[in-house]
């Protein structure tokens, strides 16, 4: 339950390093990471000031201004109010580096309400906090209350309403998507009851706090009922545009790569979703196949260059934040375990959504994705069941290192440090073979190596490490150990 308006803190919404668009790709002032989706009506922004509402709109209205809609969805489930004309979101004061989840968008708009009206009470000096990036979000917040003058305050609703006088096709909708968490079933039928009545070429706005996770998540799913709606709008041309036309024109539009356009896949399994639990649903359902080949196209597309014009890829934020997960301390590595399991879950509802469209889709959706899995409930019992399942940490085959025990349980095991120390690089190299070149991996063989080494020391020199060092538990760094290992002089 939100604590009331009188004790929420204002933060906010703009933070530094927002903006995450490609080197000369164009820029919107006052609505970072607006970016459209290459090929499709639909569009994505973080949350934008007052201004850059209307700076969204004019590119939209000026290629779709015939469409009878024009839908903005706001995909926050925290409650956002205007303060000078810049987004700022209330957050609980006793947790304040985390948003409030408000799956409710009444409930949502009623806190945003008394929340403004709180800020008014407060007086002139407006105290704010500072968002700021941090991939944990106990580093997402700066602990300095800051100040400004306060000239005005409004809500999200008051400025609709005035963009609705100028633009009435606009169709502002709240469709809360969680930040961390996969969506939830009713987002996506939020959005298929949202578009399944329009045209293919009816444009959407999507919105979130910095228009990257939860904004490229509802892009993807748009764009698979968007492209359900194109399947059948050229099928309606049939007899009328010649059918080797339409079919080079459907290959064109609709073509998924690996099943109608063959590709040179340059990318290894995990950088290509192959989880062990997408691997599963593909060996038990005929029909995800080319659902996966169809999410994996729309994903890149909302990627970053070179395959699309996007801010993030969610299929392959699983294998950077693992390789993150690889490197880091015990306490960091809970926190990014459940990122990516959330992650691994998304990407799985991501294309039982398309095999959900591409099934029922046809039919006019007659049954809604809720009923979909309630008909096919081995699904989720899959994805409750296999999001866990991926290689939590990477371990050298205990045949392997025999050997190198054997050379530090000899007298004169000083004289084989430089071959243990080869060897260890060698085996990590090895381990680690399917990552690509760079800081992750370099990370990732030496925390390896740090793990082995400790692992391989008789019980007299892991004392003295210890002693040294403190817990093995904790990992001591590779070098640290090295050294002491060399500095060890038996008791007398």
């Amino acid at each position: 339950m939100a604590p009331p308006a009188a004790e929420l803190k204002a933060m906010t919404d703009a933070f530094d390093g927002i903006d995450r668009l490609a080197e000369g790709a164009p820029r919107t002032d006052g609505a970072p990471n607006f970016r459209r989706l290459p090929g499709f009506p639909i569009f994505g922004t973080g949350q934008p000031t007052v201004e850059g509402f209307e700076k969204c709109l004019e590119p939209v209205l000026e290629k779709y201004g015939d469409e009878k809609h024009v839908f903005w969805v706001n995909l926050r489930q925290e409650p956002v109010v205007y303060v000078n004309g810049k987004p700022y979101t209330g957050r609980d004061s006793k947790n304040i580096n985390f948003h409030l989840e408000i799956n409710n968008p009444e409930e949502c708009t009623n806190i945003e309400n008394d929340f403004a009206e709180e800020i008014k009470k407060r007086g002139e000096d407006f105290k704010f906090f500072k968002d700021q990036f941090g991939e944990h979000p106990e580093e997402r917040a700066t602990n300095d209350e800051l100040s400004e003058k306060l000239q005005g305050v409004l809500t999200i609703n008051e400025i609709y309403a005035a963009i609705k006088e100028k633009v009435p096709k606009v169709e502002p909708i709240r469709i809360p998507m969680n930040q961390e968490n996969a969506p939830t079933e009713q987002n996506f039928d939020q959005i298929v009851t949202m578009l399944k009545d329009t045209t293919a070429s009816c444009p959407v706005i999507f919105n979130c706090q910095a228009g990257i996770s939860r904004t490229t998540t509802a892009t993807v799913m748009a764009a698979l009922v968007k492209e359900l709606q194109l399947t059948r709008e050229l099928d309606r041309m049939r007899g009328i545009v010649p059918d080797d036309i339409l079919d080079a024109l459907k290959k064109k539009k609709l073509g998924l790569p690996g099943i109608d356009i063959e590709v040179q896949e340059d990318r290894n399994a995990m950088q290509m979703g192959e989880f062990e639990v997408v691997k599963e649903l593909l060996a038990a359902y005929p029909a995800a196949k080319v659902a996966k080949a169809q999410v994996d196209k729309l994903i890149d597309l909302a990627a970053p260059p070179p395959r699309g014009t996007g801010v993030e890829n969610v299929r392959e934020c699983v294998i950077e934040s693992k390789m993150t997960f690889d490197v880091s301390s015990d306490d960091w590595q809970l926190y990014l375990k459940n990122k990516i399991m959330n992650n691994i879950e998304r990407y799985f509802y991501l294309i039982v959504f398309a095999m959900y469209v591409r099934d029922v889709g046809p039919k006019g959706f007659p049954q809604t994705f809720q009923q979909f899995m309630d008909a096919n409930t081995a699904l989720r019992t899959m994805i409750a069941e296999g999001r866990g399942k991926l290689e939590w940490e990477r371990k050298i085959p205990d045949e392997k290192l025999s050997e190198l025990k054997d050379m530090l349980s000899v007298a004169d095991f000083k004289a084989n440090i430089p071959k243990v120390i080869k060897r260890i690089y060698e085996l990590s190299w090895d381990m680690f073979g399917d990552l690509p070149r760079g800081h992750h991996k370099n990370n990732s063989m030496h925390k390896l190596a740090s793990k082995t080494m400790i692992e391989i020391l008789p019980p007299n020199l892991a004392a003295h490490v210890e002693k040294k060092c403190g817990s093995l538990a904790g990992t001591p760094d590779f070098f640290d150990v090295i050294g002491q290992v060399s500095w060890y002089e038996p008791e007398a």
